[in-house]
């Protein structure tokens, strides 16, 4: 897929000349931090635009019908996961690392979703969990080619607000926030089964299914190491003859 794209034809741009937002310091993202919004999408973009905002943005929000916004370029600092002092609080492996000398706002990528803790307990719709994992997916894929630098998804780079700040955000953002289910996609995007990734023979897998030799199990996995039956060897010969009479 086309990311870029992708990206023209589902993020908005809609932030402006009031947006929160500073230099990151010559510091490259190299995690991304989940929110939620406490509110509507309408009353986030009001406040992330507003004169009277002098505290907070944030580089995207994603709505619960599954429109996507962006109010600060990935090129600048959003003012979404700073903390100035209590940096004993966080439980971010990177943050931690870093310590209390770096704003985290400096080497992080924000999204805001709309909702109310209260109400989702950081749970998403159907509409706004298929946004955000392209959108981390976009986000992953621009930080690669603007720096160099690849966000490998994981639970050390995907993150939630409450492990930077777990004492002022600890419902940020909420227990039934999928970050299993986002990181899961962006780890097995692009490859027909998930569980040949890193596989010394993935390649050669992606080859023989995309020219229609072999196909996986109803589970969407190929199971790359198992021993194969004499009905899935005839089954593949068959497969590989049909393909040398064409």
């Amino acid at each position: 897929m086309d990311l870029k794209a992708w990206a023209q034809q589902n993020i908005q741009f809609v932030g402006n000349s009031y947006t929160n937002k500073s230099s990151r310091n010559q510091r490259i993202p190299e995690i991304i931090v989940n929110h939620i919004s406490e509110g509507s999408m309408s009353s986030m973009i009001s406040w992330f635009t507003s004169p009277n905002n002098k505290v907070s943005s944030a580089h995207f929000g994603v709505s619960k019908t599954g429109k996507i916004y962006q109010f600060v370029a990935i090129e600048d600092c959003a003012w979404a996961n700073g903390l100035t002092s209590g940096i004993e609080n966080a439980t971010a492996e990177l943050v931690l690392k870093k310590g209390e000398s770096e704003n985290p706002n400096w080497y992080s990528v924000s999204i805001e979703h709309e909702g109310v803790w209260s109400e989702t307990k950081g749970a998403l719709t159907p509409e706004q969990l298929e946004a955000t994992k392209m959108l981390h997916l976009y986000i992953i894929e621009y930080v690669k080619e603007k720096y160099g630098h690849e966000i490998v998804p994981s639970r050390k780079t995907i993150i939630g607000h409450h492990e930077i700040d777990k004492s002022q955000r600890a419902n940020c953002p909420g227990e039934l926030f999928p970050y299993r289910e986002i990181i899961d996609f962006l780890t097995y995007y692009g490859l027909p089964f998930k569980d040949i990734k890193g596989h010394w023979a993935e390649d050669l897998i992606v080859s023989a299914y995309e020219q229609g030799i072999i196909k996986g199990y109803h589970d969407g996995t190929f199971r790359p190491d198992a021993p194969m039956s004499r009905a899935e060897g005839v089954a593949l010969a068959m497969a590989v003859l049909n393909k040398l009479k064409k």
